[in-house]
């Protein structure tokens, strides 16, 4: 009777849900008979219901993969003791087993009546969250509702996609005026199987766990692949494709300030993440927005070793009020996620490093391994249209028009030869070479183990 029981709750949305994830037939749920601990307030002809989480590991495109599922159809998926000690032993499981885990939220929050120890229920998970941080990847599918503390427990994890009609907020719209408050963080928002292929696809791209290390496997792309005189047109995606094998990628955050792009792919049969601007949207300037998701990004892709790539074609700062709040503090988190990453870096200077995008983006003052600069780019602290406006704007004549003025800036203080007697950029490549190059970089830095060497190499020498 208590196997029928749980047989009858097959089709409720959160085992649909997580049918949609994992590879037919493959999810086997776990403490699946655990019951609600029904308080003396809260007795309904429900109260005998199995408890509002569903959790279980499986297999997405062939790998294990762990996963919870909320079930509001489950007296409203409401979090209590049991269903946090279901979450964080299932997390127990996906840690010690160094597999990726999804969370899937859609819970009514907790019983009331319960007071401080339904209080204490989202402690434990945000605790079991923050110790999985950084060693095993964690995606969030927020499919209906994610709201108060419940969006904080969401807002932890390391990928966040959302179904287009959930809801995801601290507090609620109607008392703020803001519907999307939340969208920054939000990696990919879509129709509820658009995300799940989208989740599905990412899984690809990810490592199990941080041990796994730079991935490497053959490349069925050619490592050597030219690209001619392509022209990225001022576009991150285009760019980002011309170097990724066979043009294939993933993007995260791509509702999130478009004068940047953050994706994962596979460069020469190695798993990395490209951070690249888009010159054509706000000449690719840096916003605290996008700051803020460069900065995620790059602190993901090195708790995992993935390999950062990041290809500069940016005039600088955003000059805008609305955006100066907090540009100061995501600008210096920007700057520290470079600095403090041990994955190997490679940047690319595609078009223009104008001011503080050259420091800020990937550059070998803040620990870059290999910094290149196509011949035809400009770097400098100023644009030469606006270094001429400053410093020259007096010298114009009709015999020395401002055309010219521009063109020995570019020539004599702009250009990828000055930048690199300096030092800060290793070689001048064409875009034609781009690729290979980017791809011998790689499997150079593969086995980049900066932290393990240098400690070996200090016993050694004491």
């Amino acid at each position: 009777d208590l196997r029928n029981s749980l047989l009858a709750t097959e089709c409720s949305d959160a085992r649909n849900q997580l049918a949609l994830l994992f590879d037919k037939d493959t999810f086997i749920e776990t403490a699946a008979f655990t019951k609600r601990g029904i308080s003396d307030f809260f007795v309904t002809e429900e109260s005998n219901e199995f408890e509002g989480v569903i959790t279980g590991y499986g297999a997405i495109n062939g790998r294990l993969v762990f996963a919870f599922a909320e079930d509001a159809s489950r007296i409203g998926g409401v979090i209590d003791e049991r269903h946090a000690k279901k979450i964080a032993d299932v997390y127990k499981l996906a840690i010690n087993n160094g597999a990726p885990i999804i969370g899937i939220f859609n819970s009514n929050g907790t019983d009331i009546f319960k007071g401080t120890s339904a209080l204490a229920s989202y402690g434990k998970i945000i605790a079991t969250v923050n110790k999985a941080k950084g060693i095993i990847p964690q995606i969030a599918f927020i499919t209906g509702n994610c709201i108060g503390t419940s969006s904080v427990i969401a807002s932890m994890f390391d990928i966040i996609v959302k179904d287009d009609s959930a809801s995801f907020y601290v507090s609620s719209p109607t008392l703020t005026g803001k519907f999307d408050a939340q969208g920054s963080i939000v990696s990919y928002t879509g129709k509820l199987e658009e995300c799940a292929g989208y989740i599905k696809n990412i899984i690809s791209f990810l490592p199990d766990n941080f041990r796994s290390g730079v991935q490497i496997s053959d490349s069925n792309d050619n490592l050597n692949r030219m690209l001619g005189d392509l022209d990225f047109g001022g576009d991150a995606l285009i760019a980002a494709s011309a170097i990724a094998d066979n043009g294939v990628f993933v993007e995260m955050g791509k509702s999130n300030d478009c004068s940047t792009s953050t994706v994962l792919a596979v460069i020469g049969g190695i798993k990395c993440g490209i951070v690249a601007n888009s010159f054509k949207n706000n000449s690719g300037k840096l916003s605290s927005a996008s700051a803020k998701k460069i900065a995620r990004f790059v602190n993901f892709c090195d708790s995992f070793s993935l390999p950062i790539v990041t290809l500069v074609d940016s005039l600088g700062l955003t000059i805008d009020e609305s955006n100066e709040e907090n540009f100061a503090s995501e600008l210096s988190n920007l700057a520290t996620s470079y600095a403090c990453a041990s994955t190997p870096i490679i940047t690319a200077i595609i078009g223009h490093a104008i001011g503080a995008s050259f420091v800020l983006l990937g550059s070998k003052a803040l620990g870059a391994d290999l910094v290149y600069a196509v011949d035809n780019s400009e770097i400098g602290a100023l644009c030469a249209d606006s270094g001429v406006a400053f410093a020259w704007d007096k010298y114009i004549t009709e015999e020395k028009t401002r055309a010219d003025f521009v063109n020995e800036w570019k020539a004599n203080i702009s250009s990828p030869v000055v930048a690199a007697a300096s030092g800060e950029i290793d070689d001048i490549i064409s875009v034609n070479e781009l690729r290979a190059r980017i791809c011998s970089s790689l499997h150079m830095l593969s086995k980049k183990d900066s932290n393990n060497f240098l400690s070996a190499r200090r016993v050694v020498t004491l």
